[in-house]
């Protein structure tokens, strides 16, 4: 895993960045796939050890994955980033799209790297943050990987608007222990599994291409951690 930092001047503040990818990656067309809260995917939810059992698996359709995990900061900061409503989500989007983004691109570009296919994964409020960034420029996306998102009822109307004639690939998880979650930063009661029913029935109707599953789990790490190998195999299996 390759840390680096990137002093953003929409954020005002540093943020950290890391890459995961395989030892066996060659020049050519790469699958990129973004990962919010990323410190707590590698410390919490095993992400490393998910990509390295994957690439073991299935070396030729997953030796090619770059990662790029990003660390929002403190609990505080990463509501203030990743919720639609928060007082800096939209430095967050500029953020990404005019620094982070070309940084990517430009480091991959410079070791002959292009990118094939690009997505990103979270959970909870990090898996809102990346919907919201793919319906600012949902032509850029082609995977959205949601575990648990803490969606919200005023972000069903958003979604309904911004929505039009996209072509992604989207894999949702939701666990059915899910119906309440109390989010110990805001204090508000999120009724987290209701309001996935009613996005995967969106998703439906926008004509996505949709893999929705519930399981018996709660608003946990574990229940992620469980979760991810499923998620990744899908990004790299669905083109």
């Amino acid at each position: 895993m390759n840390e680096s930092t990137i002093n953003s001047k929409h954020l005002c503040r540093p943020m950290d960045i890391a890459w995961v990818f395989s030892d066996q990656l060659q020049e050519g067309e790469v699958q990129l796939l973004f990962v919010q809260d990323g410190k707590n995917y590698v410390k919490s939810v095993g992400l490393k050890e998910s990509f390295e059992q994957l690439i073991n698996e299935q070396p030729n359709l997953a030796s090619n994955v770059v990662m790029v995990l990003i660390h929002p900061g403190s609990s505080s900061e990463r509501r203030t980033i990743y919720h639609p409503h928060g007082e800096n989500h939209q430095a967050f989007v500029n953020f990404f799209y005019e620094e982070l983004l070309p940084d990517v691109k430009g480091k991959m570009e410079a070791i002959d790297l292009t990118i094939a296919k690009m997505g990103s994964i979270s959970d909870s409020l990090g898996a809102v943050a990346n919907l919201y960034l793919a319906m600012k420029k949902p032509d850029l996306w082609s995977h959205i990987l949601l575990q648990s998102a803490a969606f919200e009822p005023f972000m069903l109307e958003d979604a309904h608007e911004h929505i039009q004639n996209v072509n992604w690939n989207i894999y949702q998880v939701v666990g059915e222990q899910e119906k309440e979650f109390t989010s110990p930063i805001s204090g508000k009661t999120l009724f987290i599994y209701e309001n996935n029913q009613k996005f995967r029935d969106l998703f439906k109707e926008k004509g996505i291409s949709l893999a929705y599953y519930e399981e018996d789990e709660s608003h946990r790490w574990v229940f992620w951690k469980k979760d991810l190998p499923r998620a990744l195999r899908f990004f790299i299996e669905n083109q």
